[in-house]
């Protein structure tokens, strides 16, 4: 092994942690002799990591810069994704591109030490701050919790956020509290509960994203099959770093049903984050929708103080489905109160095939 091999070998060596993690601080510390000052910056979109990885290469070709850089290939002809990706650009000044880092694919650390040369530290973070997120780009995406391998993860997502008229989708009786829930969502540092509830297709979804583009908070989004992991210290743990934020949970019925029915701890943490200790430090605000009767909510969840708004989802009336029918230009009247789903689509085909008869079941010959 060459001698420039060894000594790359050697550092490298002392970076990593006991199961071959590969830990900034710590090597940071072996080579250089000093403890890391650390600052996680946030970027625009996962883009704008390949754009920021061009421009320090400016400072530093690649080929010198690069320490450890480790890829994932999962699929044939799909481009290999970057799970870790650690550069030097100089003497004192690591940064550092990490999937399971703060941020996730969209966060960059920088570390550094007061002898990094000040000129180089200053192009460096210039080219960070370039490419900061702007205060919207949390309105038109999510963060969607997932596992990756047995660990809980925020990932995020972006969503599609067309113009959405309340007045004329939705009853009368939406808007005063439309107003009430976006006041309390814009204002920083709050917390509270939101329940939005009623039969499918009258508009839950629609209305939550309709939501998500009124403030700049990040959205949590919690999928049906891993609402009831927020009863884990894990996930308390991951809420550390999405403080002042809002949790989207979705088809919630399992998760908020009365304690006494499940023996969950998912509904005393939500309890909790929404009006406890911890809602004092995490300033986490939830809404929650589903499809059952409130009769079979948790009541404590309704307590006055914690609740922010609950709205009851129904079918538009005759009259407001009648001009919104008129609007779209169907010429077909409209008789009844219908749901938004069938409103929109009512000329549509819909195929479903239905058994003819009795009928055999089985591959066996007839009798």
């Amino acid at each position: 092994m060459s001698e420039s091999r060894e000594i790359l070998a050697t550092a490298l060596r002392r970076g990593l942690a006991e199961y071959g993690q590969f830990v900034p601080m710590r090597w940071f510390l072996e080579e250089f002799g000093e403890l890391a000052h650390r600052e996680a910056y946030q970027l625009e979109n996962a883009q704008a990591r390949a754009e920021l990885v061009e421009a320090l290469a400016t400072l530093r070709p690649l080929a010198e810069s690069t320490l450890v850089r480790h890829e994932r290939f999962a699929e044939v002809g799909r481009p290999a994704e970057l799970d870790l990706l650690v550069l030097v650009p100089g003497s004192h000044i690591l940064v550092c591109f990490e999937d399971d880092g703060p941020f996730d694919e969209e966060g960059v650390q920088l570390y550094f030490s007061p002898a990094a040369e000040a000129g180089l530290l200053g192009q460096v973070r210039a080219l960070l701050t370039a490419r900061l997120k702007s205060s919207t780009a949390e309105q038109t995406r999510i963060w969607a919790l997932r596992l990756r391998g047995n660990e809980l993860h925020f990932s995020p997502l972006n969503i599609n956020v067309p113009a959405l008229d309340l007045a004329a989708n939705y009853n009368d009786d939406l808007l005063p509290v439309h107003e009430a829930i976006v006041k309390r969502l814009q204002k920083p540092n709050d917390k509270g509960l939101v329940i939005l509830h009623g039969p499918p297709g009258t508009g839950k979804t629609s209305y939550i994203r309709h939501l998500c583009s009124l403030t700049d908070k990040p959205k949590l989004f919690i999928p049906p099959n891993l609402a009831l992991r927020i009863a884990d210290p894990e996930f308390i743990n991951l809420l550390h770093d999405h403080t002042n934020s809002i949790l989207l949970i979705e088809d919630a019925e399992e998760l908020l049903t009365k304690r006494d029915a499940t023996g969950s701890n998912a509904v005393s943490n939500l309890l909790n984050l929404s009006d406890g200790l911890l809602s004092d430090g995490f300033h986490i605000q939830i809404i929650c929708t589903f499809n059952a009767d409130l009769a079979r909510i948790d009541k404590a969840l309704l307590r006055k103080g914690r609740l922010i708004a609950s709205y009851a989802f129904e079918a538009l009336a005759q009259a407001k489905a009648q001009a919104l029918a008129t609007t779209l230009g169907q010429t077909a009247p409209v008789t009844e109160a219908m749901t938004l789903a069938d409103l929109y689509n009512r000329e549509d085909t819909t195929f479903v095939s239905e058994p003819k008869g009795p009928g055999r079941i089985g591959f066996g010959r007839p009798a």
